[in-house]
């Protein structure tokens, strides 16, 4: 199923709901990366990976990103902002937060009987 939401310059998209990603999404949106090392383009090539899966349809006068993602790159930036935000439930589905060990507020309570809680 998917989801309408209105972006700041007045266009809409519709968004596959994240909760029916599955583990070849995640591959097909990591795949979208080329350059680990530069983190910051790491995550808009994921992210932009992730779009091409979740977005169904939407009011711009382009192709999809899954027919093209290069469509991505001529979004308004306030609307490119709002779907950052809007795409942060699916990355935080792809990407759990892990547990740090380094944080003594993180490690595994001896008298607990559940596990530590990451974020």
């Amino acid at each position: 199923m998917s989801e309408r939401h209105t972006l700041p310059s007045g266009n809409w998209i519709e968004l596959r709901d994240w909760r029916e990603l599955r583990r070849g999404d995640k591959k097909k949106a990591m795949s979208r990366v080329t350059d680990f090392e530069r983190v910051v383009a790491a995550g808009y090539e994921m992210t932009d990976g992730l779009l091409t899966l979740l977005v169904t349809n939407w009011s711009y006068e382009l192709p999809l990103p899954s027919i093209s993602q290069q469509s991505l790159d001529l979004l308004p930036m306030e609307d490119d902002n709002a779907l950052m935000t809007l795409v942060q439930p699916a990355i935080r589905a792809l990407f759990p937060a892990q547990a740090d060990d380094t944080d003594p507020g993180q490690l595994q309570d001896e008298a607990s009987p559940t596990g530590p809680s990451a974020g």
